[in-house]
């Protein structure tokens, strides 16, 4: 984000210059501290989802009109791009993605906290043992589900859009992100195709979109290290006051951290590969945890058969594929 805001203004540093880099990190970390401290959901969700869509729209639109430019591709194209191949020394990429893509593992953590912040479980109630609880608890199963088919869809369509940018804009030009040149290099998805202006709506809207993510990942994490804080027992998760306390000094410390680290390696595209890994690593947990918390959830609140089957299936892919990740990286 701060790579973008330096190409877009560069105060009088220059474009993507360390000085001007810098110095957007710093506004930028300080603002999402700024913004986040109080943390209210509601506002953490509706800026979310304005900064998020706005972008997905916009890069939808762009690869919709690919077809009637320089930079076409053909229904042939869109079909080798489903081949079950990966190109010579591309495995190490794949593996990144399968730990960023989508829904990942942070999405998948953080979603039990926001259920919880948006009120789901106390419009289901306690658990009395009554059929009217588990009325109620399958109700908001039901919202539970059309929140992974929603999520789902728009993870897959914006993904595939970016696929298809990169693979009928940059291929052909031999341009590959590096460094902090990734966003300039990136911004010629939508200058190839609408010029100079189509760049400037490209970084205005990764700046939207990378701005979604830090406003989304900062109390996501503050959640998950304040949760962990609790279970260690440094505090009683229950004392909403704590709780709150713990989750404030998160979203100050985790940024200035983060802030730290961009500053310390300087390479977004080597930190994206490392966290995706990682990711990809800690979907492996999760598929674990969901395969144990199925088995604590009373029989009549399970689903059927089908859902059991493919939760199984799922699981043992992620599982594997975690496994290897880590192998891999290893052995790398």
């Amino acid at each position: 984000m701060a790579a973008a805001l330096s190409i877009l203004f560069p105060l009088g540093s220059g474009p993507l210059s360390p000085t001007a880099v810098t110095i957007w990190a710093v506004i930028v970390t300080a603002i999402a501290i700024a913004t986040l401290i109080s943390n209210r959901y509601g506002l953490i969700e509706n800026v979310a989802t304005v900064l998020t869509m706005s972008f997905v729209v916009v890069t939808v639109l762009v690869v919709i009109a690919l077809p009637f430019t320089d930079f076409a591709y053909s229904g042939a194209d869109l079909a080798s791009g489903l081949n079950f191949q990966l190109p010579l020394g591309a495995l190490g990429i794949a593996l990144t993605m399968f730990g960023l893509t989508g829904v990942a593992s942070e999405e998948i953590t953080a979603y039990t906290y926001w259920c919880l912040e948006k009120g789901y479980a106390r419009w289901s109630g306690p658990n009395d043992g009554t059929e009217a609880y588990r009325r109620r608890a399958r109700g908001w199963i039901a919202v539970m589900q059309k929140d992974a088919i929603v999520s789902w869809v728009i993870y897959t369509v914006s993904t595939a859009a970016f696929f298809v940018l990169g693979a009928a804009v940059l291929h052909p030009q031999g341009l590959f992100p590096e460094g902090n040149e990734m966003i300039l290099t990136l911004s010629e998805t939508f200058s190839g195709v609408f010029g100079e202006t189509g760049r400037i709506v490209f970084l205005l809207g990764a700046i939207a979109a990378l701005g979604s993510t830090i406003w989304a990942a900062i109390p996501s994490w503050s959640r998950s290290w304040a949760n962990a804080l609790s279970i260690v027992g440094v505090y009683d998760w229950s004392d909403g006051r704590r709780r709150t306390f713990w989750m404030r000094v998160f979203i100050v410390f985790l940024p200035l951290m983060w802030l730290l680290t961009f500053l310390w390696i300087n390479e977004p595209l080597l930190m994206i590969m490392v966290g995706g890994i990682a990711g990809g690593i800690f979907l492996a947990a999760v598929a674990v945890s969901a395969l144990y918390l199925r088995g604590r959830i009373e029989p009549a609140l399970r689903g059927g058969r089908f859902l059991h089957v493919a939760l199984v299936v799922s699981a043992l892919a992620i599982i594997a594929l975690g496994i290897y990740s880590a192998v891999t990286t290893v052995i790398g």
